[in-house]
């Protein structure tokens, strides 16, 4: 029963109000854009699980340090934080969740290093597609009022926008 209930899950739209596809290299993901104050506060909380090819895109309208703690998440991720050209500044892999037992006091990772952007992937994205610091992703995404955001490296050909 539970296999059947993640794969329905995986199924279903991503729960911000964003959506769009990034890409690194030839691999895609379907990306949930948080660009809200409270979409970025809810980030990935409370999820099971997160397809291999699904993402959340954490849309900033300025440069600056911006750590992630794992309050309340449920699962591992791994976390490239992202300049304005899509060139990855920072990474953190396997992001453990944070025990409920820590209450408030969830260690921070990242935001050590001026980025525009982060993103977060299921734990062991980044090893199974080789992954690394200064590589670029690429982005063509919708936000919740509408607007266009596409940036970093092109998109593959014949990855139309989700």
């Amino acid at each position: 029963m539970r296999p059947l209930l993640i794969a329905l899950l995986s199924a279903l739209p991503l729960l911000a109000g964003g959506a769009g596809t990034l890409a690194f290299r030839n691999h895609r993901f379907m990306a949930e854009v948080a660009s809200t104050e409270p979409e970025r506060e809810k980030g990935l909380m409370y999820r099971e699980s997160l397809a291999k090819d699904r993402c959340m895109f954490f849309n900033y309208d300025q440069s600056g340090y911006h750590a992630i703690w794992m309050k309340n998440c449920l699962i591992a991720l791994d976390v490239a934080w992202v300049d304005g050209n899509g060139r990855i500044v920072e990474l953190a892999e396997r992001v453990p969740p944070c025990s409920p037992m820590l209450g408030d006091n969830c260690p921070t990772y990242g935001g050590t290093v001026e980025s525009r952007y982060f993103i977060e992937f299921p734990a062991g994205t980044f090893s199974r597609l080789g992954i690394k610091k200064g590589d670029q992703l690429g982005w063509d995404l919708t936000l919740d009022d509408g607007s266009h955001v596409k940036g970093g490296a092109p998109l593959p050909e014949g990855h139309p926008r989700k």
